[in-house]
């Protein structure tokens, strides 16, 4: 008999050991069909922006010249390929993300020290200079290893969002320039243009990831300021070494820093902003 009740007491004791672990794959398995749903919508999402950015180029370039028709193409190609590393460096693996992070870091500084070599701008400019891009770059680099994957998402989403439509919104509407003397190229009705479509993607993203709606707009607007400060430090500095590019290294966009100034300043942001809340940058 007691032979006999142990053998039962160990069966069910394995019985209960098997109920569990089943019960733990099969909520796991949940939770891994919810975050490729997720990822999946949210990918859906970043493509139809892309595709009506698309459209737009396809209309602004009714008006220019074939050359410039097909620098504009070349520049939407090379932004898609961007796109698509930074979301699958985010995707599989938010540990690799920090690792591309690093990378533009350390091709910002190369791109940095080939200018100074060229130029006759100070030491003493370029030590200032320096210090704010290390100071940036390493709450850039916070951000991409303290952030939950939700966190990354977004702001590759926004900050996208934001640089896409600004130019574009500018090229089909604008009219009155924003900072003429430091930035051309930008207008009044292409950052609102940019603004508009950048706070609906986030309110759509922040939603997908189960953020409250005022966490989403004001992490959306906080994103889109940011990274137009960004935009305007990286051209302020270019004005300074007297260049129109960083480098020429990415096909119609110029150098890491020309076309990664927006998502290191917004970063930076995200970072400080979780931050100050008591967050650190991990969720809302």
């Amino acid at each position: 008999m007691g032979n006999s009740g142990f053998l039962r007491t160990y069966s069910n004791t394995v019985g209960d050991q098997r109920i569990e672990i089943e019960c733990k794959g099969a909520l796991l398995g949940a939770e891994g069909y919810e975050k490729i749903k997720m990822n999946s919508i949210l990918y859906a999402a970043l493509i139809i922006s892309f595709a009506a950015g698309g459209v737009g180029i396809y209309f602004t370039n009714k008006r220019k010249e074939k050359p410039e028709r097909r620098e504009n193409w070349i520049k939407y190609i090379t932004y898609f390929l961007i796109i698509n590393i930074l979301f699958s460096s985010v995707v599989f693996g938010k540990e690799n993300f920090s690792y591309v992070c690093v990378f533009i870091i350390l091709m910002g500084c190369i791109e940095f020290g080939n200018l100074q070599k060229k130029s006759n701008l100070s030491s003493s400019w370029f030590l200032i200079l320096a210090a704010g891009y290390i100071l940036l770059s390493s709450l850039f680099y916070m951000y991409s290893i303290r952030s939950e994957t939700n966190v990354l998402i977004f702001t590759l989403g926004a900050v996208f969002a934001f640089d896409a439509f600004c130019q574009i919104s500018g090229q089909l509407f604008g009219r009155r320039k924003l900072c003429p003397k430091l930035s051309p190229n930008k207008t009044v009705e292409g950052l609102g243009g940019g603004l508009f479509v950048a706070i609906v993607i986030s309110c759509f993203i922040g939603y997908e990831l189960k953020f409250t709606l005022f966490y989403s707009m004001v992490l959306g607007i906080g994103v889109c300021l940011f990274s137009l400060a960004g935009d305007l430090s990286a051209s302020w500095v270019k004005r300074r070494y007297g260049v129109k590019n960083f480098s020429s290294i990415l096909p119609g966009h110029g150098g890491f820093l020309d076309r990664f100034d927006s998502l290191i300043a917004a970063g930076a942001f995200i970072y400080l902003f979780n931050l100050s809340l008591g967050l650190g940058v991990c969720h809302q």
